[in-house]
């Protein structure tokens, strides 16, 4: 089977919007309410759907992220094969409906050359960056909800040297390092019997084990931001 036909059974009535190269998100509030993002605004699109339609999206959605969904893990942060980033709330954390993000990988800005193209940020300022790469300065890259932190800790990832190790420590897979030394850590939910979790500060404190030139966290919200 070849890529655009796993493509089309995967996302099925969102595929159009898939394949657009404007939209930047999609999110489904309720079959009759699907939204996409576009420059970094939303609009309600005229797409309708059923519950049933929703719901096997979601089912296959889940098998192609390889992650589980049910009341004991109300949540699911995953990363699809095409890049895509999928997050689903369960109908009984939300006031009645599934709600679903998926954001697209867009490949937008992968260096600094790239961003300063695109007017993210100045040449001085990718050349500062460049030169705390350089001096091994502890980088602290922070921003609102599509802000681009990823994208602008992927461009950082491409100035560091080849000869470095680097960890990566992610709650989703997202940065990928063109090196050769590079080791990529995921943090894993409990089981349905409540155990096997490792969370970042976990992956943070056997990371320091691996022998790192540098470690690199590619989302803190909680007490791993203290480590």
């Amino acid at each position: 089977m070849n890529n655009k036909s796993t493509q089309t059974m995967t996302f099925g009535p969102l595929q159009e919007l898939i394949d657009d190269s404007e939209v930047e998100e999609i999110w489904i509030n309720s079959p009759s309410q699907v939204f996409v993002a576009r420059s970094g605004q939303s609009e309600l699109t005229n797409l309708i759907l059923t519950k049933e339609v929703v719901q096997d999206l979601i089912e296959r959605l889940l098998i192609w992220g390889g992650r589980r969904l049910d009341v004991s893990t109300p949540f699911v942060d995953a990363r699809l094969p095409d890049g895509s980033r999928l997050h689903v709330a369960i109908p009984e954390v939300t006031a009645s409906e599934w709600a679903i993000n998926i954001r697209k990988h867009l490949g937008k800005g992968s260096n600094f050359e790239e961003l300063v193209t695109l007017g993210s940020i100045s040449e001085d300022m990718a050349e500062f960056m460049k030169k705390a790469i350089d001096l091994g300065f502890n980088i602290l890259v922070s921003g609102g909800t599509q802000a681009g932190k990823t994208t602008f800790l992927n461009a950082l990832l491409g100035q560091v040297s080849p000869m470095e190790r680097v960890i990566t420590i992610e709650e989703v897979f997202e940065l990928k390092p063109n090196l050769p030394d590079w080791i990529a850590l995921q943090t894993r939910t409990a089981n349905i019997e409540g155990e096997g979790e490792i969370s970042l500060r976990r992956l943070i404190k056997e990371s320091l084990r691996m022998r790192p030139s540098r470690i690199i966290v590619g989302e803190v919200r909680e007490a791993e931001a203290l480590d």
